[in-house]
C-alpha cells in the first residue's frame, strides 16, 4: 500500500492527468470521501495552528488570528462550496465531473498539501528564504497539477478551459469568504458588531 501511495505521488507530480485518471478509476463511497476532506482540512488546521506558534505574525498587520477550530470550519465551509463550484462551473463549461469526482481529487490534493505543509515548516526553520521560493514555485506547479486534474474529472480536452474552471470556482470561493468575513469580520478582528 505503502508502495502505491509513493507511486501515486510521484504520478501526481510527473503526470498529474494519468494520476487523475488513475484516482478516478476506484469507486469511492461518498461518506468515505467526505471523511477524507474532514480529515484533510483537520490535518490542515494542526498545521495552521503549528505554524501560528512557530511564527506568529505581527500583530500590527490587524490580521484575524483564527482558533483551530475556527479555522477548521471556516476551511470546510469554504472547500465544500469550492468542490461545488467545480462541479457546476465545469458542467457548465460542456464538463462532465460528478461531485464524487471533484471530490475525491480534492481530497488527495488536500492531502498532499499537508505533506507539503510540514514539509515547507520545517525547511522554513532552517532556510527561510528557500522555503519562501519553493512555497511560490510549489504553489504555481500545484496550480498546473490541479488544471490538469479539473480536466480529466470534467473530460474537458483542454487545460485552458479548466483553468477557467478553476478560476470560477476561486471566484465564487472570494465571494463566499468576503461573506463569512461580513458576518464575522466585526468579532474575529475585536471590534463591535453595532459600529
Amino acid at each position: 500500500m505503502n508502495i502505491q501511495l509513493q507511486s501515486l505521488v510521484m504520478l501526481t507530480l510527473t503526470a498529474p492527468d494519468q494520476a487523475a485518471g488513475k484516482i478516478l478509476t476506484f469507486e469511492w463511497p461518498r461518506q468515505v470521501l467526505w471523511t477524507g476532506l474532514i480529515l484533510a482540512i483537520a490535518l490542515n488546521s494542526m498545521v495552521y495552528s503549528f505554524q501560528e506558534l512557530m511564527f506568529p505574525l505581527p500583530s500590527d498587520l490587524g490580521l484575524p488570528k483564527l482558533s483551530p477550530l475556527t479555522y477548521f470550519g471556516v476551511m470546510l465551509a469554504i472547500q465544500v462550496v469550492f468542490v461545488c463550484a467545480l462541479v457546476v462551473m465545469g458542467r457548465w463549461l460542456g464538463g462532465q465531473g460528478s461531485l464524487e469526482n471533484l471530490l475525491v481529487l480534492v481530497v488527495w490534493l488536500q492531502l498532499l498539501q499537508v505533506a507539503l505543509q510540514i514539509v515547507m515548516t520545517l525547511l522554513f526553520l532552517v532556510a527561510p528564504l528557500l522555503a519562501g521560493l519553493l512555497n511560490l514555485a510549489a504553489t504555481l506547479f500545484g496550480l498546473y497539477i490541479f488544471a490538469n486534474f479539473i480536466n480529466e474529472a470534467h473530460r474537458l480536452g483542454s487545460l485552458w478551459r479548466a483553468f477557467g474552471v478553476l478560476l470560477m470556482a476561486s471566484i465564487a470561493i472570494a465571494l463566499v469568504l468576503s461573506f463569512i468575513l461580513g458576518l464575522a469580520g466585526p468579532s474575529l478582528l475585536g471590534l463591535s458588531a453595532n459600529v
